[in-house]
């Protein structure tokens, strides 16, 4: 460059263009006397601004895929293509778990030589067209439902004899309720003076916000869990966080809204509206979570009875039991206060978006202010002296 040039800014762009050509990968020199509106190159080249503008703006975008993602889920049991046989792309290794209509079992890509989990529809209710639907529809609103903390699927497979099967990730991990039984059980073994509850509790808090982003993701996409509890949430190895079982889940359409649907699910995490029959929303989610929020800081269950019919009749009355530790730890305030705000039982009560009641947990965690609650002058002094006291 000239030696008249005042001030010389040399930065080299990122990109995959060889040396010495127009374009990405290349030492670009700008001055202060340069021409107001070009940009010097490597070659001699001038090239006004907007044109850069536009070529960087094009290269950083990409593909748009907008187009291709659409806000309404398939949450149908229509397939729209045969199935391909699960025998020719994965080997069966070993049984993993049974429930009531599906079985679990660890595989193995004959690949890609990764395990997977392949869980597969019983004989008995592969006949039985409710669950067979409820199976699909599993398997296509967890593929849709793109997030790193929804379970990822990898397709549904048939055998030989006319069954079906569901491959997705094997998650090497325990849910959330071995987790909290865990440390239940070690609390009563070792004491509670073995461990720090204050730093467990927040692990324990931010094991839920993952749940929560998760949530919120199928929320903006308007789904709706519907069968959220403990048992449904799993905790890798090295502290992942999985939403399962998406069978119950349904897509809630403005017109849908007020079309009431029927009771299913597990009875402790009914929502009120839920066993009234009333139209359900986003809200009835974030009842529940309220119920597995409080499991959480408190290591009881948040709903009692003897039997169903016990715990249904405390939920229709709004009986939830207080917010006390199983331990006897003390409780924050603010945090019985996000709990008893996201557990209301009138819906326009409660928090009225998930964003909104994890926004209020992560304040709390922070020593800040929450929206359910306002601070009084006493609380606000006590947050100054907390955030300076080094």
């Amino acid at each position: 460059m000239s030696d008249s040039i005042d001030k010389t800014v040399v930065c080299r762009t990122a990109g995959f263009g060889k040396p010495n050509e127009t374009g990405l990968n290349r030492t670009v020199v700008a001055s202060s006397r340069t021409v107001d509106k070009t940009m010097v190159f490597g070659g001699g080249k001038t090239i006004s601004l907007p044109e850069r503008k536009k070529e960087i703006e094009e290269f950083v975008s990409g593909v748009d895929i907008n187009p291709y993602i659409s806000l309404t889920l398939d949450a149908t049991s229509r397939l729209e293509s045969q199935l391909d046989p699960l025998d020719a792309k994965y080997a069966i290794l070993t049984a993993f778990a049974e429930g009531g209509t599906a079985a679990v079992s660890i595989a193995r890509d004959r690949n890609l030589r990764r395990l997977v989990a392949v869980k597969s529809l019983k004989k008995d209710a592969e006949h039985h067209e409710e669950k067979l639907n409820a199976f699909i529809t599993e398997a296509k609103v967890t593929a849709q439902l793109d997030h790193p903390g929804i379970i990822p699927i990898y397709g549904l497979f048939r055998d030989g004899e006319d069954g079906i099967h569901l491959v997705m990730k094997l998650v090497d991990g325990k849910t959330l309720r071995e987790y909290l039984d865990n440390l239940v059980l070690n609390y009563r073994i070792r004491g509670m003076k073995a461990f720090n509850e204050a730093i467990q509790l927040r692990k324990r808090l931010e094991l839920f916000l993952r749940v929560c982003d998760a949530i919120s993701y199928a929320h903006h996409r308007n789904v709706i869990h519907r069968d959220l509890k403990p048992e449904n949430i799993m905790i890798g190895k090295f502290k992942e966080v999985f939403v399962m079982d998406w069978g119950l889940a349904r897509v809630i359409s403005d017109e849908e809204a007020s079309t009431p649907v029927g009771v299913s699910g597990t009875a402790r995490y009914f929502a009120p509206e839920v066993l009234r029959q009333k139209p359900l929303d986003l809200r009835s989610d974030i009842f529940t979570l309220g119920l597995i929020l409080q499991e959480i800081v408190t290591l009881q269950e948040a709903v009692r009875g003897n039997d169903v019919d016990e715990i249904i009749q405390h939920i229709l009355k709004g009986k939830i039991e207080p917010v006390e530790h199983r331990f006897h730890r003390k409780i924050n305030k603010f945090l019985r206060v996000i709990i008893a705000k996201a557990t209301s039982y009138d819906p326009r009560d409660r928090y009225q978006t998930v964003d909104d009641f994890a926004e209020d947990l992560r304040h709390y965690m922070g020593g800040y202010s929450i929206s359910a609650r306002r601070d009084n002058p006493w609380d606000k002094l006590k947050r100054i002296i907390l955030k300076h006291h080094w």
